[in-house]
């Protein structure tokens, strides 16, 4: 094939990327408890670094659901609930995750997080994980506030200050619909797999206009790029520790899900046409510590842009895979669109329904939810399996629990992959012992 033929592959890709980016990344970044205009920011500047940086040709990085939920659940709990923290902290802890990646890949320690992160560890803390993110969308499909944990002791007395917008509910479903369809109905042409996500939000958004549509929508979403620097933000000393900690676990979280796409994406074959010619070259292997480099410069562009930490994301580097994208050309096109986006086009979002942004975050997690593969790993190995349920259960049941560790720090979803790490190690050495 020519270089112009190479080229093309790498436009199609990033143009088929930034169709599906800009509605997911403002969908995460509201499950990240940030304004959607952060998930915007994020997709901008960090795509193209970690391209040009890591070993991936086909990894993309940019807003992910796990990465965003941690970065929730660390911005609340250091904040102690001041939404007017949330983004300085967004910031500093994207620059932090940057700083130790890189730190991590000029130390070699890339296959370190292979032996400290356990795939059956990883397994059981996504599968929790993507259930607690799928619940905590459920006030955006239902149109009502927030639902805490005590609020459901007294559900009614909730629901008559939050009553059910049944608008909500109904956009809800038609975006569901669409998704669906496109997904799993259109399956024919990948195409409409790959605009499945930005049908939905045109739809809605269109439906919302037209119908004077009563839910919960985005609103004004600034236009302009981000302003790029560091901004000047000074954390209490005494939650220098549990800073630190959120840092190495959203660190070596994204990372693992980042090299895991990397390593299954290179595993396969280019695809070759009727006459057996490959369509375009062998993927250049993936390495650990240059991956790190290309995750950590990314979440330092994402920090500089004024947006939070991010990772590699299976679906988005599935179509560059699918697409046969050659080079990082294809992440820069994807960084020049959602720059044109963020100048000209955020008031066409204006009318967007905050269902729309939870039925999306829903569809891209329900298939973490790998419960036959937990049954799977118990039957065929009797010690993985324990400490992945071990783990899974104890995802769910930190936060729930909110057991007070030291003053002002209280368990959450970060306890669970802590502590499954803890009985896979007390299980390895008992198995050693035996």
């Amino acid at each position: 094939m020519s270089k112009k033929d190479y080229l093309a592959r790498d436009i199609i890709a990033g143009t088929t990327i930034a169709m599906i980016i800009i509605p997911q990344s403002m969908a995460y970044a509201t499950l990240a408890n940030l304004d959607p205009i952060y998930g915007l920011y994020a997709s901008f500047l960090p795509v193209a670094v970690a391209a040009f940086f890591g070993s991936s040709r086909y990894l993309a990085t940019g807003p992910v659901a796990m990465v965003s939920l941690l970065t929730a659940v660390a911005i609340t709990s250091l904040s102690f609930g001041d939404e007017s923290m949330y983004v300085p902290l967004a910031i500093m802890l994207a620059l932090s995750v940057g700083i130790f990646q890189i730190t991590l890949s000029l130390a070699k320690a890339g296959k370190l997080i292979d032996v400290v992160l356990k795939e059956h560890v990883i397994l059981g803390f996504t599968s929790a994980a993507a259930l607690i993110i799928a619940s905590s969308q459920l006030s955006k499909v239902f149109g009502i506030s927030k639902v805490a944990v005590s609020d459901l002791f007294d559900l009614g007395s909730f629901l008559e200050q939050s009553p059910i917008n049944t608008s909500a509910i109904l956009m809800s479903l038609i975006a569901l619909l669409v998704l669906y369809v496109f997904k799993n109905r259109l399956t024919k042409y990948q195409f409409f797999a790959n605009i499945a996500v930005l049908t939905a939000v045109v739809v809605t958004i269109l439906l919302s206009k037209i119908l004077n549509y009563q839910g919960p929508i985005v609103g004004i979403i600034p236009q302009g790029l981000p302003n790029f620097s560091f901004k000047e933000f000074d954390i209490s000393p005494d939650l220098v520790f549990m800073f630190i900690v959120h840092t190495v676990i959203i660190s070596f979280v994204g990372f693992m899900e980042a090299i895991a796409i990397a390593r299954q994406l290179e595993s396969k074959e280019p695809q070759k046409n009727s006459k057996g010619i490959e369509l375009y070259k062998y993927p250049t292997p993936v390495n650990s510590n240059q991956e790190l480099f290309g995750q950590g410069l990314g979440n330092i562009a994402s920090s500089v842009s004024g947006s939070y930490p991010v990772s590699g994301s299976f679906s988005r580097s599935a179509v560059n895979e699918s697409v046969g994208s050659y080079s990082p050309i294809s992440s820069l096109t994807t960084t020049i669109i959602v720059m044109l986006t963020l100048l000209y086009a955020t008031p066409l979002l204006f009318d967007l329904p905050k269902a729309t942004l939870g039925i999306i975050v829903i569809f891209a997690v329900i298939p973490l939810i790998k419960i036959n593969k937990m049954n799977d790993l118990y039957n065929s190995n009797k010690d993985k399996g324990i400490v992945c349920w071990i783990t899974f259960s104890s995802t769910l049941i930190f936060p729930l629990l909110s057991i007070e560790l030291f003053s002002g720090v209280n368990t959450h979803i970060w306890t669970g992959i802590i502590f499954g790490f803890l009985v896979s190690l007390v299980i390895e050495r008992k198995s050693v012992n035996s």
